[in-house]
């Protein structure tokens, strides 16, 4: 090992202060990791249940709550049409169908990926469950990085991480609620990619290493495909982090050369002269931000492109908003505790001040704007118009994630300063501070008695499981109503066990297409149904009857009922009971109904269609017409297009949503496509463009700005 020399406050070189090795502190993470994802399930993979009958059934042990289903049934449909040789641009099995692009797959795709490094080993639904814990640890690698980058002891990640970890939040905060109890898995992993960004660009705008510029681009892309508002976060980073390189090393500390934690082999010092530094011009800053500002939209076009072409055909229900400051406030409390909030508010005080840590001022600089940005844009008559679907509560992971690196930062600096009596022993004495609180704060919020940490803050806890006898017995129910409906027809699934949404695992067990009584989120305020579409995404229970009707049943092309008797949806299993139209086929948690001469999804002149085959991104349909209109119950959308008996027809949108097109009289083929126009493939242009700049900025000797 070579020996370095640090600076002394006086600028005379001083020994350096002894530390904990790198590989001690490495082990230490691989033990919290291994104890948060054991906490968490992560080697629980599999439970066998008992059936009412007495039968064994093996299940895959996964998170079951709130939005867990919806999640991990998205990357099984995924991995489904990419082993059909498809994209998946239409996704037709939840409740009429959307376009990827308003909610997009960046998630999905991410286990997807994870699967097949798997070999395919564990069903996909397993997988969701350990990249949720991959995602829920990842920003301790970040952390790791910031720390290096900015030469101070890998504990300042370490206690980051275990301040992330273990301080629960609320469920719009990021943390182990958000994530892990609700499932709210894409707004978490973009933030959690803007943090990494972060710590990459700051550190390309800085010392200008390409293949770092690269990194910054790709999750960037990533964060942008996983959740589209996360593009606020990005914004905020690169002008963080270019006002914290572009202010160098200038700071109120400016009598010392350096922090005493730093190295003099940093090329951020130039030793023969003292007070000059190598520092980045801001010439070089804004053109390196363009460049990765430019690599990121290149790579996120296609979702970019689509968002701004069709905005005006999305809508989305804002459950939650800050009423004012004050509450903005109290949520940034909550989503990391008080006393990480105390620490973390010191450390962007220290952050913005010291001098020679350009990651930390970055994450300081963003965190205030973050903060000013927030407040503008969730308080006030302003919230919503500036950002029509945004609803600024989900703005709070990010954050969550800055002040927990900042509070760790601030912990080293108190101890640092704190022994600095010790020359000697300083470095050590640090580094056992920073191990002693990493040790205490899981003591504290998790395995001690509940005490002066409020129960709410409290991390870790136990989440329910889908490993459980009633959805053993929903995915009979499916297979069941899958084989006894008839041909060309949907499936409904009404009422969920436990949790919510429980019926949305309902797409794994077949292909049809789907419809939910409550099915967590859309994006059109016509689908028919009694609910206030302006306001939820769920039928009203005392309603529910309303919902086996032969008239709702005929609307939505619905072949087959499975309902269960809980308190929401109890209207609707009484009514099934007595209803003509429906005829009982099975009974257990969830009974299921085959409706007596249902309507297809595809009629003709209001008469089925003799054959019809029904895909995610395709209708094909046949019969006989008298002349006259012929109707999808797909939901329209630009992209669709239509064939009637192999000529181009158009396609009008319905009042009801659905889509019909005009068929001549005598025998008729109808063929309906999800397209792809000149905009997509323009979008996906810009994308390899991207991509392909991403890969020339990771070729060392390519200069992209010179000085």
């Amino acid at each position: 090992m070579t020996e370095e020399h640090h600076l002394d406050r006086r600028g005379a070189a001083a020994s350096p202060p002894r530390s904990v090795p790198t590989l001690i502190w490495i082990a230490l993470f691989v033990v919290l990791a291994l104890w948060v994802a054991d906490r968490a399930g992560a080697f629980d993979l599999w439970r066998t249940v008992r059936m009412a009958n007495g039968r064994e059934v093996r299940l895959p042990n996964v998170y079951w709550t709130v939005d867990h289903p919806f999640h991990a049934t998205r990357a099984e449909l995924l991995r489904r049409a990419l082993g059909d040789g498809q994209s998946l641009r239409w996704i037709g099995s939840h409740q009429g169908g959307y376009p990827v692009e308003f909610y997009p797959l960046g998630v999905a795709g991410l286990e997807v990926v994870v699967w097949g490094l798997l070999l395919g080993s564990l069903p996909i639904v397993l997988v969701h469950k350990l990249v949720v814990v991959l995602i829920f640890l990842a920003p301790g690698l970040a952390y790791a990085l910031a720390a290096h980058r900015d030469r101070m002891p890998l504990g300042v990640g370490l206690v980051a991480l275990a301040a992330h970890v273990v301080a629960r939040g609320w469920w719009w905060s990021g943390g182990y609620q958000e994530l892990v109890e609700w499932g709210l898995v894409t707004n978490v992993a973009a933030a959690v990619a803007a943090l990494f960004v972060l710590v990459f660009l700051t550190s390309y705008l800085r010392w200008g290493r390409g293949w770092e510029g690269a990194l910054a681009a790709l999750c960037g892309g990533f964060c942008l495909y996983s959740n589209p508002r996360s593009g606020i976060a990005l914004v905020i980073v690169g002008l963080g982090a270019a006002v914290a390189v572009g202010l160098g090393e200038r700071g109120p500390f400016q009598s010392y050369v350096a922090p005493p934690w730093r190295g003099a082999e940093d090329p951020a010092l130039n030793l023969r002269s003292p007070l000059k530094r190598a520092e980045s011009s801001w010439r070089q800053v804004v053109g390196r931000l363009a460049i990765v500002g430019g690599a990121v939209a290149l790579i996120a076009a296609p979702e970019i492109v689509s968002l701004l072409r069709f905005e005006h055909l999305y809508y989305f229900v804002q459950y939650e908003r800050y009423e004012d400051l004050a509450a903005y406030w109290h949520s940034s409390i909550q989503a990391v505790s008080g006393p990480v909030f105390v620490a973390g508010t010191a450390g962007l005080v220290t952050g913005l001040a010291m001098p020679g840590r350009p990651v930390t001022r970055a994450a300081a600089v963003t965190l205030a704007l973050y903060f000013i940005a927030t407040g503008l844009l969730g308080t006030g008559s302003g919230s919503g118009r500036v950002v029509e679907q945004l609803e600024a509560t989900r703005l709070m992971p990010f954050q969550r994630l800055l002040v927990c690196f900042l509070a760790a930062v601030a912990i080293h600096d108190a101890a640092w300063w704190l022994f600095s009596l010790w020359s000697r022993a300083r470095g050590l004495a640090t580094d056992a501070a920073l191990i002693v609180v990493a040790a205490a704060l899981p003591i504290l919020y998790v395995i001690s008695p509940p005490g002066w940490i409020p129960v709410g803050d409290r991390g870790l806890v136990e989440v329910a499981t889908a490993a459980d006898a009633s959805i053993a017995d929903l995915e009979e129910a499916v297979r069941v109503a899958d084989a006894g409906a008839a041909p060309g027809t949907a499936l409904l699934v009404l009422g969920s066990t436990v949790s919510w949404h429980s019926n949305l695992w309902g797409p794994r067990w077949s292909e049809r297409p789907f419809y939910f009584d409550d099915w967590l989120w859309y994006w059109q305020t016509r689908h028919v149904g009694p609910y206030d579409p302006l306001t939820e995404h769920a039928y009203r229970p005392s309603e529910m009857a309303q919902v086996v009707s032969p008239a709702y049943l005929q609307e939505h092309g619905i072949g087959a009922v499975i309902v269960t008797g809980t308190a929401r949806t109890e209207a609707a299993a009484r009514a099934a009971m007595t209803t003509p139209n429906l005829e009982l086929v099975r009974r257990g948690v969830y009974d299921v109904y085959l409706v007596r001469n249902p309507g297809t999804i595809v009629t003709i002149e209001g008469a089925n269609a003799e054959t019809i085959a029904v895909s995610d991104q395709m209708v094909e349909a046949s019969g006989t017409s008298a002349g006259g209109t012929a109707v999808i119950r797909r939901n329209w959308f630009p992209r669709w297009r239509a064939w009637v008996n192999g000529e181009r027809t158009p396609i009008t949108e319905m009042d009801d949503g659905y889509m019909s097109v005009p068929v001549p009289s005598g025998p008729v083929t109808i063929e309906l496509r999800y397209t792809v126009d000149r905009w997509d493939w323009m979008a996906r242009a810009m994308c390899v463009l991207g991509l392909v700049i991403a890969g020339l900025l990771a070729i060392p000797r390519v200069r992209w700005v010179r000085r």
